[in-house]
């Protein structure tokens, strides 16, 4: 059954109050499970880790590694060749990924050296030895910039123990889980330059650093990886960051650098359309005119996993948000990326709105990657000029399938006057 807030919660808030999301167990019947025999696996890993947020602050924290032998471990965690293949098989080549978990507090990964006569958090004094083991093998799995053989103890028997798989509207799905004692890796890491000096500079914020490694074509995932498990930032703040709320944080961080380069290029002097669709998302992206603005509206309609619902929307002005993008989440950020990603591209300085929704095609969550990626490759593909707001909207009411569209949207429905201060 689905609720009409169903859409708000996309199963992560239980506001149904079933304290369970039924429309994703009847997903995880769907999806053929892996067989696990024995106390460890042993596999490659693309590379990949998962830090969970339940029990914040004491949380999971583990690599992700496959037992299915196969060439080109790195495409299980390339978005890039995941939106070419089709979604049966994205959730088939995720769902080989077993997940360990070892329960941490964040507060392991900050630096342990004493400056003065201040000590800092020491890992020795609150860590037994295994731990300390788990914690820096998954560090040193999060530097490789390739995919390493991976072997994960186990205090259980696994054909008993392993927890389902996972996936929500943030996060790439992922197999079944199991608690581990141990991570060993078969390999040395091979570690980019760049990587290697950020990690290394406990003196350089976690904001300098993940703008650093974009501008040095380091792909988000990597970026993601780093930031969750305490491996970037000032030494005597670093802690583990979940892995939903990293893939958010690193898309924020990025684009409000790209805006302060962006409002400095030539002003993008007429309006584009763009539109492009996969997995049952389809979108319709529209550029505009300098100050930057940005609003995104979402419709899951009826038959969609979370159908039915209202129009989703967010936006921000010239100003910038100063609050998270609670109703569209974590979609809203990547939606902003690519945006922005195109107009330093391109170069222009301007604004872009998103009109995305979501039909039946779309029977499981991918993550926010397919809303990265897909308006991503919308920009990189032809698009319709106008010279009037007038003649875009009317193109927009004939394409969308959001008919009410308008009702939702600030900057391009016309029924809002800007005021000043937006362009100071």
């Amino acid at each position: 059954m689905v609720y009409p807030y169903c859409s708000i919660c996309k199963g992560t808030r239980d506001l149904c109050g079933l304290g369970r999301c039924p429309l994703l167990e009847s997903i995880r019947n769907r999806i053929t499970g892996i067989e696990l025999k024995g106390r460890s696996v042993e596999g490659g890993s693309p590379p990949s880790v998962f830090v969970g947020r339940y029990g914040y602050p004491r949380i999971s924290v583990g690599p992700l590694a496959t037992p299915v032998q196969g060439p080109h471990l790195e495409r299980l965690e390339s978005p890039e060749y995941l939106y070419t293949r089709p979604l049966e098989e994205v959730y088939s080549l995720r769902s080989s990924l077993i997940r360990g978990r070892h329960r941490l507090d964040v507060k392991v990964a900050k630096d342990q050296r004493v400056i003065g006569s201040e000590p800092l958090y020491t890992v020795e004094k609150v860590l037994p030895l295994r731990s300390r083991k788990v914690l820096s093998t998954v560090q040193e799995l999060s530097l490789s910039g390739r995919s390493i053989d991976t072997e994960m103890s186990s205090p259980r028997n696994l054909s008993s123990s392993a927890g389902t798989g996972l996936f929500d509207s943030i996060s790439m799905p992922m197999g079944p889980s199991i608690e581990i004692s141990g991570v060993s890796l078969r390999e040395n890491p091979r570690v980019p330059n760049q990587i290697e000096r950020v990690a290394g500079d406990t003196d350089l914020r976690a904001s300098e650093a993940s703008i650093y490694l974009h501008g040095s074509g380091i792909g988000t995932r990597h970026i993601v990886r780093l930031l969750s498990v305490g491996l970037l930032g000032d030494g005597r703040r670093r802690k583990l960051v979940p892995t939903r709320w990293s893939i958010t944080a690193v898309d924020d961080i990025i684009s409000k650098e790209l805006i302060k380069k962006c409002s400095c290029l030539q002003p993008l002097d007429h309006y584009r359309l763009f539109g492009h669709s996969r997995f049952g998302n389809h979108f319709l992206i529209a550029l505009f005119p300098p100050p930057f603005r940005f609003e995104m509206m979402e419709q899951w309609q009826s038959g969609s996993l979370w159908g039915g619902g209202d129009i989703l929307h967010d936006h921000e002005g010239p100003r910038r948000r100063t609050t998270y993008a609670s109703s569209i989440t974590g979609a809203y950020y990547a939606a902003r990326l690519s945006i922005l990603e195109h107009l330093q591209k391109i170069g222009r300085s301007g604004g872009g709105a998103v009109i995305r929704w979501i039909d039946s095609d779309y029977w499981a969550p991918l993550g926010v990657w397919v809303i990265r990626e897909t308006v991503k490759n919308a920009l990189q593909g032809p698009h319709e000029g106008f010279n009037s707001q007038q003649e875009l909207t009317a193109r927009i009411d004939v394409l969308s399938g959001i008919p009410s569209w308008k009702s939702r949207s600030i900057y391009l429905s016309g029924h809002r006057e800007s005021r000043l201060e937006e362009f100071t």
